[in-house]
């Protein structure tokens, strides 16, 4: 029968979909009782797992408390929360926009950056997903962008950077598309479904020094990958950046809630103290989101966590570095807890495939990506990479 609801990203009478009893820890719970690992944190969101106590409480909490408000509305929970979010980016001062979905942070992270610099054009990678909504699409370079009428016209797209490492095409375009046409450029720090592409350092410092002669914003979204999932608290942190803006969202709650935030610089956040922000949405600051932050953010500081998180992360690169030993395996890239692996000859292992085994994984023609729970049972991922490798034993 037809379900009464839409599936994305597929044709309807082709979506793949799973049912659900429950879920717990690191699992789905599926109404016959079996048991499934969830190798992507569901939708690369679920950073803290499925049933996060500190989380739920919070959100628990809040219900009872101050369930919704004004956007405009002043209260603790939303200094207490903004100040912490602000020291776990650790680039002094600056300030937050919340918004409820990453797309809509990239949104607005492109509306400021044109707003302030009166231009029109956003550099964007060839190989690039910001999100769904048309502007979030507008510089998105997959084809997701393709389906669309999208404001393409005010979008550079400039090279990978393993093709173009000391940014020398991409100082060309710009030269050509005229300097003061370009407001900013958005980057994923390291990309996600389109490769977990991993820049090097050439290549940001290069692209920086270009931001910083042209004065153009640059942009880091760490949508996918902030909140712990590469290692350090945010990515761009492993590269030692100072981005104009972030944009954040999926592990800002671990999915619980949603919510997104664009952080701003001081310098850009000082040209609003009289001029207007021209930008606004009905749940902004929604209280439960906050709450639901506050939870990830006394999370990350937990030394507990930390420490289980550093001995996952070492188990998890050492599995998947082994990888490498299969024949028709031609790379495997990992950083922190996220990992791709790229077939040579042959297709990854399957969504469908890796169900029926016991996971829940991303495969995409000859590429799987893992990207479990930071706070996984250490027994339950290695469990699942067993089973993983035992497909690939055939």
């Amino acid at each position: 029968m037809t379900t009464p609801y839409y599936f994305t990203w597929s044709a309807q009478n082709s979506a793949v979909d799973f049912p659900v009893s429950h879920a717990a820890g690191d699992q789905f719970i599926l109404p016959d009782d079996r048991r499934v690992f969830d190798m992507i944190s569901t939708s690369f969101q679920a950073n803290f797992g499925h049933s996060h106590q500190t989380i739920r409480e919070r959100i628990q909490r809040q219900l009872e408390y101050l369930p919704i408000t004004s956007p405009k509305s002043a209260f603790d929970l939303k200094a207490r929360v903004s100040r912490g979010l602000l020291d776990l980016i650790g680039l002094g001062d600056g300030k937050i926009f919340y918004t409820v979905s990453g797309a809509e942070a990239v949104e607005n992270a492109l509306k400021i950056a044109r707003q302030q610099t009166g231009r029109r054009i956003v550099m964007a990678r060839q190989k690039s997903y910001h999100g769904a909504s048309l502007g979030a699409l507008s510089v998105t370079g997959d084809w997701r962008n393709d389906p669309h009428l999208t404001y393409d016209e005010g979008t550079l797209r400039i090279p990978e950077p393993g093709d173009d490492p000391e940014c020398e095409q991409t100082r060309k375009l710009v030269i050509e598309a005229g300097p003061d046409n370009i407001a900013a450029v958005i980057v994923e720090t390291i990309s996600g479904t389109n490769g977990m592409a991993i820049p090097p350092q050439s290549w940001f410092d290069a692209m920086f020094d270009l931001c910083r002669e042209f004065g153009i914003y640059y942009i880091a979204d760490e949508v996918l990958v902030g909140f712990g999932r590469c290692q350090d608290h945010f990515a761009f942190q492993s590269f030692q950046l100072k981005p104009d803006m972030i944009t954040l969202s999926k592990g800002i709650t671990g999915g619980y809630i949603p919510f997104g935030a664009v952080w701003t610089s001081a310098q850009i956040a000082s040209e609003y103290d009289d001029d207007v922000l021209a930008c606004g949405l009905t749940n902004y600051g929604h209280p439960l989101g906050l709450a639901a932050l506050e939870g990830v953010l006394d999370t990350m500081v937990d030394p507990g966590f930390m420490r289980h998180k550093a001995t996952l992360e070492k188990m998890f690169a050492e599995r998947v570095w082994n990888l490498r030993n299969y024949d028709f395996v031609s790379e495997v890239r990992c950083r922190g807890l996220m990992a791709a692996v790229d077939f040579n000859g042959r297709d990854a292992v399957s969504w469908q495939h890796g169900f029926d085994a016991g996971m829940h994984l991303f495969g995409k023609g000859g590429m799987n990506i893992f990207a479990p729970p930071l706070n996984s049972d250490e027994s339950h991922l290695s469990e699942a990479l067993d089973r993983y490798e035992n497909i690939l034993k055939g």
